[in-house]
């Protein structure tokens, strides 16, 4: 899907989103977005992977290990 719709620079260098394209992407107030250059385009990305991102950074940690609570620490519990 290709949208194209022309924007103003103002005197500050901000430039609104068009509406249609902030509700297509669901670019809210304080949603991030990325800017970067390709060629000769500008090219600007929601942020939406940056909590995949977020969570790819955090260290793994193992899988806990299957506990069998009864055989483990049944006997300290009473059995009616």
């Amino acid at each position: 899907m290709t949208i194209e719709i022309e924007a103003t620079v103002g005197q500050r260098g901000q430039v609104v989103i068009p509406k249609p394209i902030r509700d297509a992407y669901d670019l809210r107030p304080g949603a991030t977005v990325r800017f970067s250059v390709e060629g000769d385009r500008i090219v600007i990305r929601g942020n939406e992977g940056a909590l995949d991102e977020f969570l790819e950074a955090i260290p793994k940690r193992p899988e806990p290990e299957e506990v069998d609570w009864d055989e483990r620490y049944g006997e300290q519990f009473e059995r009616r």
